[in-house]
């Protein structure tokens, strides 16, 4: 990862953000590969540096076949996650909060052990 994408997976994995259960390095076959990604608030997020060979017509395209299929895209600047934490974390949390609740996920003890164990 890039420092700007550990940044972001720190914040990621904080609270509030923690609870949407993002993934890193997440394949959308057959076209793309995004950084993070949360299925269920079906948010991309990506983090742009200087190496980001993609043109504003690439980039429109792309977010387009993503929206397509239910997802928004969230483009930071490696700068602007380096720089700019508290603002970036702000902007996500926001994104996220627009979202339906996060799925509950039950408590892994009251569920029935796989083997059928128990008394």
């Amino acid at each position: 990862m890039t420092p700007a994408e550990a940044v972001l997976w720190t914040m990621l994995r904080a609270p509030p953000l923690k609870a949407w259960h993002f993934r890193r390095q997440v394949a959308f076959p057959p076209r793309y590969i995004v950084d993070f990604c949360s299925h269920a608030a079906r948010l991309i997020v990506e983090a742009d540096g200087e190496g980001h060979v993609l043109g504003h017509a690439d980039d429109a395209v792309r977010k387009a076949w993503f929206g397509a299929r239910g997802y928004r895209v969230a483009r930071f600047e490696n700068r602007q996650v380096l720089g700019e934490r508290d603002g970036v974390f702000g902007a996500l949390c926001t994104l996220v909060a627009q979202c339906e609740p996060p799925p509950r996920r039950a408590c892994r003890a009251s569920r029935p052990s796989p083997q059928g164990g128990g008394s």
